[in-house]
């Protein structure tokens, strides 16, 4: 409950943000919320360290809510396909959704669950690189 309600009043000021600065620099601060989630979520151990990564996942998630569909609906304006493009992106994450808890927990078993997420917040240092890399080509979204 605490990431839905973060997420909602987060998407809200993504919103506005987005409409001022495009929404590149939205998906950027979203992808920089995941490794600070995992490393908290490796040093927060007990029952309460569960509130701080449920308030960093809501803040990634209400922001990509906003600008993923944003940023394919600029990219493919005028193609005519902006449907298409919003199924094939749903369709990505969807399978990611399904995909991560099974991989998540298959590395957690094999490794441990505290270097598992310090794994997966090294796989969002990885896409804020990427994303930084390929900036000059998405700040017209």
């Amino acid at each position: 409950m605490i990431a839905q309600g973060v997420m909602v009043a987060t998407s809200l000021i993504a919103m506005k943000v987005a409409s001022k600065r495009n929404y590149w620099p939205v998906v950027l601060v979203s992808f920089m919320f995941l490794p600070i989630r995992g490393v908290l979520a490796f040093f927060l151990t007990g029952w309460w360290g569960v509130v701080p990564v449920q308030l960093l996942d809501g803040i990634g998630t209400g922001l990509q809510t906003v600008a993923v569909p944003g940023v394919v609906a600029r990219s493919l304006n005028g193609t005519g396909r902006i449907n298409l493009g919003q199924g094939a992106v749903i369709t990505v994450q969807g399978v990611g959704a399904s995909l991560s808890p099974a991989l998540g927990g298959w590395i957690a078993e094999w490794i441990g669950y505290g270097p598992t997420f310090l794994l997966l917040g090294g796989f969002g240092l990885a896409s804020t690189a990427l994303w930084l890399a390929f900036g000059a080509a998405m700040k017209k979204y």
